[in-house]
């Protein structure tokens, strides 16, 4: 059964100029259904053009009404929101009706009126108001509603795959704070201070933890490189290069930080030499591009799940952003280098 879904979003915004065209060719091919459903086939490319002005004014009408209606949506119920639209539109029909019936003959509006009388063009336009509006607005409630449940599953997705790699993260790097512990207590004790001020920072999260600015994803990144640097010592060593429009680009968290551990655990720490991991991020047309590599492991037994962080973010990105966002990987001449890119909305 579909989720009830927020009032604000019941109806689609018909303040834009795109909602509103798509108003009025409702009406236009109503016009056209009976223009050609009149009897009077001589006079109907007249008819077509006198119905195609009547129902276009409702049509605008109509439009504004409801556009006003979403604007005081949050105060209001699904069932009010729903009411308050369906009476509003059967209103709008009554009194243009009225005003053509006395406008008619004084124009050429008199044509609608042949052969019928004022009460029964009165009750056909009020039907066919009535069925349209209903057909239209169930049709709005059932599209919020999906929508709405598709949020929640969509959501609840995103959460079970950050839950998949969080852990992962804080078992990666307790682990190599416990290396530490019987050989250098004192820098294990600053590793573990620096992961409880980390996990603090991430429980503390924002007004969207799921989305923060690459900025906040390098404090992450930064924090597990120092905790990692006091395993690997002298042979890890972390490239920047980020420009200040990028450190200011969103995206979601751990994003970044799962490529940088799998450069360190599946490169540098497999090197007996070590290696230094390079991570470039600028923004190009509204996009993010963040580059992560890292030195690749020749000769060394492969580590199982490789590619799983890889494939989390992948399902991450693609369900907070669709087809737009893209994240790639290419090995050549000894590096392994991951490119990720996601879009920015103008307002951020």
């Amino acid at each position: 059964m579909p989720l009830s879904p927020d009032t604000r979003t019941i109806l689609p915004d018909f303040c834009t100029g795109a909602r509103i065209l798509r108003v009025l060719a409702v009406c236009e091919a109503v016009a056209i259904i009976l223009a050609l459903g009149s009897s009077r086939s001589a006079d109907v490319w007249r008819l077509l053009f006198l119905l195609s002005v009547y129902l276009q004014w409702i049509g605008i009408v109509s439009a504004a009404a409801l556009c006003l209606i979403r604007r005081q949506a949050a105060n209001l119920s699904t069932r009010q929101v729903m009411l308050v639209s369906y009476i509003s539109l059967l209103l709008i029909t009554f009194v243009i009706t009225e005003i053509t019936l006395l406008a008619g003959p004084y124009t050429g509006f008199w044509v609608l009126l042949e052969g019928v009388s004022p009460m029964a063009f009165v009750m056909r336009s009020l039907g066919i108001s009535g069925v349209v509006g209903a057909l239209g607005l169930r049709y709005f409630w059932l599209r919020a509603s999906w929508q709405a449940r598709a949020e929640t599953e969509t959501q609840a997705r995103l959460e079970a795959l950050q839950a998949r790699i969080e852990p992962h993260f804080l078992f990666n790097a307790l682990n190599s704070a416990a290396a530490l512990t019987a050989v250098r207590p004192v820098e294990a004790e600053t590793a573990l201070e620096d992961l409880a001020a980390l996990l603090r920072a991430r429980l503390s999260g924002g007004d969207a933890p799921g989305l923060v600015t690459l900025a906040d994803e390098m404090t992450l990144i930064e924090a597990y490189v120092r905790i990692e640097k006091l395993r690997l010592s002298e042979r890890l060593t972390l490239e920047r290069d980020i420009s200040e429009a990028a450190r200011r680009a969103r995206l979601p968290s751990l994003s970044i930080q799962p490529l940088v551990e799998n450069a360190i655990g599946h490169g540098v720490a497999r090197l007996p030499e070590g290696g230094t991991v390079s991570l470039t991020a600028w923004l190009d047309n509204d996009m993010l591009h963040v580059r992560v590599r890292n030195p690749m492991a020749y000769g060394v037994p492969d580590v199982p799940g490789h590619r799983q962080a890889i494939a989390n973010i992948r399902n991450r990105l693609a369900l907070t952003y669709g087809d737009a966002a893209q994240l790639d990987f290419v090995q050549d001449e000894g590096w392994f280098t991951v490119l990720l890119i996601v879009p920015q909305r103008r307002d951020e």
